[in-house]
């Protein structure tokens, strides 16, 4: 019961059109169970709709049922890791369209409960190399992921640690980024896509879909949203750049952007869609 009031809450929050990306998607969101990846209760929760200044709220008590709603779950509230809002994830990964059989990083896979999602996503036959920089996320990440034989954790840095021959049909972050690190531009397949906060200096930006280009990557924005900083992806002159950027509201959302160069030549461009 509390799974289909929590699918129907986020078919509404998110605004998402009927069709097969979204109808794949919630069923990925349906079958992954938010206890089993959440700890022991009560939790910390903060709303979607809640002011970003306020703190998290505990929970009335460890009943299941408050973890489905469209509330982040709280990690570390000193380090600002979350279980983030599905309300957000629910429509990016839609949008992002992940096929059966699709081979995926991760960075930042927290305590798995997306993981467990995108495994959800590229069924028996698709992979998700998960690299988590906390260990003691890491380890969590490994014991609750350990019924996902398509899932491989992996403790440490995928910015700067990425080992193995692997290569991904899509890079989804869940820390922000202000460029694409070549280490990742290295392992992309053909037609491969990239789903990152790109964010400025206080952490704030904005989502984007990517595809290699000719001169880099060609993007757009799908929303305003805030993250953790991912370290080894992040240059402090491309997050002004950023920040002066979208300061704008109408660049946001569907505005398309070029990531022109890579590392310390990485530059970001934008023009209306």
């Amino acid at each position: 019961m509390h799974a289909d009031y929590f699918i129907d809450q986020l078919r509404v929050l998110a605004a998402l059109e009927s069709n097969p990306p979204t109808e794949r998607t919630l069923a990925a969101f349906k079958s992954v169970a938010r206890e089993d990846f959440a700890g022991k209760g009560p939790w910390k929760v903060r709303s979607a709709l809640a002011d970003v200044t306020l703190p998290p709220r505990p929970t009335p008590d460890a009943d299941p049922k408050w973890l489905y709603h469209s509330v982040l779950v709280v990690l570390d509230e000193n380090k600002g890791i979350n279980i983030g809002d599905p309300s957000l994830w629910v429509g990016l990964l839609a949008r992002a369209d992940v096929q059966p059989g699709a081979r995926i990083l991760q960075v930042g896979a927290g305590v798995g409960y997306y993981t467990a999602i995108l495994s959800e996503l590229v069924g028996p036959n698709g992979q998700v190399i998960a690299y988590e920089v906390e260990k003691e996320l890491a380890d969590r990440a490994a014991a609750n992921l350990s019924p996902y034989d398509n899932v491989e954790v992996r403790y440490g840095n995928a910015a700067t640690d990425l080992t193995g021959t692997d290569t991904f049909d899509l890079v989804v972050s869940f820390a922000g980024v202000t460029h694409v690190p070549s280490i990742w531009t290295a392992r992309l397949a053909p037609n491969a896509r990239l789903l990152l906060p790109l964010t400025g200096e206080d952490w704030w930006g904005a989502m984007i879909l990517a595809e290699q280009s000719d001169e880099g990557f060609c993007a757009v924005t799908l929303g305003r949203c805030g993250f953790y900083p991912c370290t080894g992806a992040r240059r402090d002159d491309l997050a002004a750049q950023v920040s002066a950027l979208f300061s704008k509201p109408e660049h946001l959302r569907d505005w398309r952007l070029r990531i022109i160069g890579q590392g310390d030549d990485a530059r970001v461009e934008a023009e209306a869609a």
